[in-house]
């Protein structure tokens, strides 16, 4: 399996590729992409596309991971501790 991507690396490997093509326009002219779409998703605006992906060399996979437990506590009106909790 190979290693996962956050979304602000991504964004950080299109600045690369960007750079590396010359700018932002000749990028998105190399992909067939707009460069307000390219431009938009360097800035964070929006999140980059398959075609964008695609031009990176990336596919979007969907994952799930369990949830980290969350302490909770309950008091009551005189703030006494009723509940102390881990919850999911």
């Amino acid at each position: 399996m190979a290693a996962s991507l956050t979304e602000e690396e991504v964004v950080g490997r299109l600045r690369a590729a960007c750079i590396e093509a010359g700018g932002q326009t000749a990028w998105a002219a190399a992909h067939g992409l707009s460069v307000p779409y390219v431009n938009d998703v360097v800035r964070r605006r929006r999140g980059p596309a398959a075609r964008i992906l695609e031009g990176l060399g990336l596919v979007r996979e969907v994952r799930y991971v369990p949830r980290q437990p969350e302490t909770v506590t309950l008091y009551d009106g005189d703030v006494v501790t009723l509940l102390h909790a881990e919850v999911l």
